[in-house]
């Protein structure tokens, strides 16, 4: 019994041995395997050292920033306050946010925004009108409007990265929104809300302009760019004395810098449709016949005045409409109506009537540098346009209108370029010259004489 048990247990011993050779091979494969693990971590662990350096020193490095704007969006939004304060106008709103996201411009272009500006509770001055009503004041429903804008431009991660510029009025009407992608473009050098004439004064338009110049006054290439909503003619007096006052002031605005050289753009709901072309009527035969013997009759934005008016602000500023420089003779508009009842007294009864009265007008030296201009429906047939749709029109009676102009940083980096070439070839014929008397020619009129 005892040899057989004492057999047993040498087996038992011997198959515990084993069984801890395996345990210590094991052990060893585990403690290489986890050495192995650690080498792996710290190999690891440097090799992301070296990635967060990496990005580290790629963050640190300043992203260059054009000086000027090359792509460009306006659109009459027919109320950015109610949009955003109306529960019922969610989707407008989304769909005008989803717009502008995709559009991705360099400077965008909103108008009637409706804000109210400082200074709505009193004040005789319209500049205490121009920005959105601050904390400090005492109408409690102004106060949450413009704090409403805010709030919606802060919490867009797209659109936090736009320098806003605003020129709001003392109602719940009109006001202009100028949007400037600072990620990508200089912030303008100046921004003034009003016209200033030759005589350096001002011309105040509350909530209908804001002037943006990239590059500063001694820029040769500086650019200005004008964003306008250009007040409605009306059909009465009081209307088309105001309109006609408008039209002067930006007369003379773009005179004054075309006459200084500078390029500029002027961009908005400008509310005239420049020829026969850019509107939609049923009844425009008819309409026309009375504009022969009435100038001031008509659908305003298309009566004989004001289009005389714009025809002879483009003539003396030598500027473009940019629409018709890309797309000649199409037919496109970019505001609709479903029917306009009544034109000048009498009923038309006009079924989907459109104009075009969204508008981008360039400088003369910047003709040449227009590579698009294209409105927001130009890829639907007009019977789709027509139905206002809602991821084109945002709820509002306007769609938008696109500008693309070429690099201009590119392109005056490459003039500059060539300027420095020229003098290098003008300075290398001096020095042969007065290295060589017999290889110079004459210097003047007398010298030839």
């Amino acid at each position: 019994m005892p040899s057989n048990r004492r057999g047993k247990v040498d087996a038992s011993e011997h198959h515990d041995g084993e069984r801890n050779d395996e345990s210590k091979r094991h052990f060893k494969r585990v403690n290489i395997i986890i050495i192995d693990c650690a080498r792996m971590k710290r190999f690891l662990h440097v090799e992301k050292e070296e990635e967060d350096n990496t990005e580290t020193i790629t963050t640190k490095k300043a992203k260059v920033k054009r000086k000027y704007p090359s792509t460009f969006l306006t659109v009459n939004v027919n109320g950015l306050l109610s949009k955003i304060n109306s529960s019922d106008k969610w989707k407008e709103k989304q769909a005008l946010l989803t717009y502008l996201r995709s559009a991705n411009a360099d400077v965008i272009s909103i108008t009637e925004t409706w804000i109210p500006g400082n200074g709505s509770s009193g004040g005789s001055s319209s500049k205490k009108y121009t920005q959105p009503y601050s904390n400090d004041g005492t109408n409690k429903s102004y106060r949450e409007s413009a704090n409403g804008i805010e709030s919606l431009l802060n919490s867009n991660g797209f659109l936090r990265k736009y320098a806003r510029y605003y020129n709001c009025f003392h109602q719940k009407s009109a006001g202009v929104l100028t949007l400037v992608n600072a990620d990508e473009v200089e912030k303008p050098s100046r921004v003034s809300l009003c016209f200033t004439n030759e005589e350096g004064g001002e011309e105040e338009w509350p909530g209908r302009v804001i002037e943006c110049q990239f590059g500063d006054d001694e820029d040769a290439n500086r650019l200005v760019v004008l964003s306008t909503y250009s007040p409605n003619n009306g059909s009465g007096a009081e209307s088309r004395e105001r309109r006609r006052s408008w039209d002067d002031s930006v007369l003379k605005r773009l005179t004054q810098l075309r006459k200084e050289g500078v390029h500029f753009i002027w961009n908005g709901d400008l509310n005239v449709a420049p020829c026969e072309i850019d509107v939609k009527f049923d009844d425009i035969k008819a309409m026309e016949n009375k504009k022969a013997s009435d100038p001031d009759y008509g659908v305003a934005g298309f009566t004989r005045n004001e289009q005389r008016r714009f025809r002879k602000i483009l003539e003396a500023s030598e500027a473009s409409d940019a629409y018709r420089v890309v797309n000649g003779e199409r037919r496109s508009y970019t505001w609709r109506a479903y029917t306009v009842n009544k034109v000048g007294g009498k009923v038309f009864n006009t079924v989907n009537p459109g104009m075009r009265l969204g508008l981008m007008v360039v400088s003369k030296n910047l003709k040449s540098k227009i590579q698009r201009c294209y409105h927001a429906t130009d890829d639907l047939p007009d019977t789709e346009a027509m139905k206002m749709p809602m991821e084109k029109f945002f709820g509002s009676d306007h769609c938008a209108v696109h500008l693309e102009l070429k690099n201009m940083d590119k392109d005056n980096n490459n003039n500059s370029e060539e300027n420095e070439e020229n003098k290098k070839e003008t300075n290398a014929t001096k020095e042969k010259d007065a290295s060589d008397p017999s290889d110079r020619g004459p210097r003047s009129i007398e010298a030839i004489e």
